[in-house]
């Protein structure tokens, strides 16, 4: 039950800052809408759920934080190839 607060509280609080960070960058919403949806997929469901794991045991919070870290490279290399980072 205490997992499933805690994940719901990491996607709530995940989609209001993207929200915040939209109107901010209308480019990173533009990047954000053309990434695949297996990136938004992994991030939703392998490493947010790390991540509500890790409140719970913390040693589990070491390996999110490698999961996102790998998942952002990713997303950032899928940017540049196609022209939309840096």
């Amino acid at each position: 039950m205490l997992f499933a607060i805690c994940y719901a509280f990491l996607l709530c609080t995940h989609a209001l800052l993207n929200k915040r960070d939209f109107k901010q960058s209308p480019e990173k919403r533009e990047r954000y809408n053309a990434l695949p949806r297996y990136y938004k997929f992994c991030c939703w469901f392998v490493v947010m759920p790390m991540f509500a794991g890790g409140i719970l045991i913390p040693w589990l919070f070491m390996f999110s934080l490698v999961g996102f870290f790998l998942l952002e490279a990713a997303c950032i290399r899928w940017y540049r190839r196609r022209g939309l980072f840096g």
